[in-house]
């Protein structure tokens, strides 16, 4: 399923896909205060039908701003008590900035390719 979102810095383009027991959501282009809550929407979709492990790809992410890392919180936050967790794919450039800025890093396990964030369930 593939979803696309009009903001202020330019469209948000999430696509859905499984692989086993985990839900994979790759975001491409601006995560900004419009596009944002629909990507933490979509997130909190999976979470609530069930999904504990969750593969967010930002590989082509080129944009994202305090809004979108409240949202990604907001998840994690859901999911720990759950015994669940969200890895990150590919984040780099200015989105990789923001989350070493606002020590977002610390929080998200932040991986260079789906195949290695996916292995890292099974540890």
């Amino acid at each position: 399923m593939k979803r696309e979102f009009i903001g202020i810095m330019g469209k948000l383009g999430c696509e859905l896909e499984t692989a086993g027991d985990v839900e994979i959501v790759r975001a491409e282009g601006q995560a900004d205060i419009y596009t944002s809550p629909e990507l933490t929407k979509i997130l909190e979709a999976l979470v609530d039908r069930g999904a504990r492990r969750i593969v967010l790809d930002l590989e082509k992410l080129t944009y994202l701003d305090s809004s979108a890392l409240a949202g990604l919180l907001k998840i994690l936050k859901k999911l720990k008590p759950l015994n669940g967790s969200i890895k990150l794919v590919g984040l780099g450039g200015k989105p990789l900035e923001v989350f070493e800025l606002s020590r977002f890093l610390d929080l998200f396990e932040n991986f260079p390719d789906r195949e290695t964030a996916l292995r890292s369930f099974s540890r």
